[in-house]
């Protein structure tokens, strides 16, 4: 599916890939009529090659690396595509049209737009992300002076948006640009959350949480939630990526409620969990998000750290894939984790990670020292454990004294 979609940009689309493909990979014709009247909103090329890098993370898979359509449509969506589409506002950053017109290229998910944007946050915070996941698969690829080139052009991107592009004349951070060009800062749904959603917002930041703040505000309000129920999907990812696990957990429960609900578009859809963006995002919630689990397939490690929020007080779920192997992962709480290696040949390496700073934790009911990091602002203390299949290993906290 991926190889299909990738395959489907090209010079005649302007490197755009099609938004929607029929099983056998024809155009979908609802959403397009010619190489130059299709939908296309300029965060979906960025996070197809988002996908590369965790398609390969979770299944080691080294198609994702070596299919040569796959890295050539990655390859032409972080260098031609940018510069085809940067043209009104020339700053690196991949532009819209600005006409609102999704048949004629917007900047943005947001369908529903207050403002014409050329440039949007979530165009931004995707090209971002993008740019760290080819660092990643040109990484695995050998390529390491490629690698650290795009490595570099992320961290040049994040700094122009907290020196320039983010907070001009702001004190939130700007979501967009019109002709002008000319900030917008404020609330736009999906052009404001996403610069949370992709981890491009510093989580040390004041402005940051004063945005988290702003976002749980306006999605209190019946006027600016999103009626679309695809759109809150990215909700509860954007509060767990921050630890604001309260809230992570009260919209996932808000989407769940929703699901039996009718949709906005009802013609088309039915059902709210009829949309596909809901039952796969609420499944990425559950396995990536509250138990924070990071896969490694191809290094044989996985990571994780718990979001638990308070009422959720145990959480397991089994038959994990990641790459060959199975694994069955649970949680007590915030302080206790038990990984179970259940299928495959070869040992893991497991990082048992928990919020907060501690001294000690057991490991099957050995003391053992932690090591300590930083996840997006939470001080995380973990231990790196050698896991068998057909093994078991619990690592709970010791309180500090």
């Amino acid at each position: 599916m991926l190889r299909a979609f990738a395959q489907s940009a090209n010079a005649s689309t302007k490197c755009y890939s099609l938004w929607a493909l029929n099983f056998d990979g024809s155009p979908y014709t609802l959403d397009y009529h010619n190489d130059d009247d299709f939908v296309r909103e300029v965060p979906a090329i960025f996070e197809l090659v988002e996908k590369m890098d965790q398609l390969y993370r979770w299944t080691g898979d080294p198609r994702y690396l070596s299919d040569p359509s796959l890295w050539q449509f990655a390859t032409k969506a972080l260098t031609d595509f940018i510069d085809l589409h940067d043209q009104q506002f020339p700053n690196g950053v991949a532009e819209g049209t600005g006409t609102g017109d999704i048949f004629a290229g917007v900047a943005t998910y947001n369908e529903q737009p207050d403002a014409p944007l050329i440039e949007a946050g979530d165009g931004l915070a995707s090209q971002y992300q993008a740019f760290l996941a080819f660092s990643d698969l040109a990484a695995w690829r050998k390529e390491r002076s490629l690698a650290r080139q795009f490595a570099q052009k992320a961290e040049t991107l994040k700094a122009y948006f907290h020196s320039d592009w983010g907070i001009r004349n702001t004190d939130w951070y700007n979501r967009g640009y019109i002709a002008g060009p000319r900030p917008i800062s404020g609330w736009g749904k999906e052009n404001s959350w996403f610069l949370l959603t992709k981890g491009l917002a510093a989580p040390d930041s004041p402005r940051t949480h004063r945005y988290l703040e702003l976002i749980s505000e306006r999605l209190e309000s019946r006027e600016d939630i999103p009626d679309n129920i695809e759109a809150l999907t990215y909700i509860p990812e954007t509060f767990f990526r921050y630890h604001r696990n309260e809230l992570g957990w009260k919209w996932m429960k808000h989407i769940i409620h929703q699901i039996d609900q009718t949709h906005a578009q009802s013609s088309l859809t039915g059902a709210n969990g009829n949309y596909p963006e809901v039952s796969f995002a609420l499944i990425s919630n559950v396995v990536e998000h509250l138990l924070g689990i990071t896969p490694d397939a191809g290094k044989r490690r996985l990571r994780t750290l718990s979001h638990m929020p308070d009422d959720l007080k145990l959480l397991e779920v089994r038959h994990i894939p990641i790459g060959n192997a199975l694994f069955s992962v649970a949680h007590s709480g915030p302080a206790s984790s038990k990984l179970t290696y259940q299928k495959d040949g070869t040992p893991f390496i497991w990082e048992a990670a928990f919020p907060g700073k501690y001294a000690r934790v057991t490991v099957n009911g050995k003391k053992k020292r932690c090591r300590y990091s930083k996840d997006f602002g939470q001080v995380i203390s973990y231990i790196k454990v050698r896991i068998k299949p057909g093994k078991t290993v619990i690592v709970e906290v010791l309180p500090s004294r």
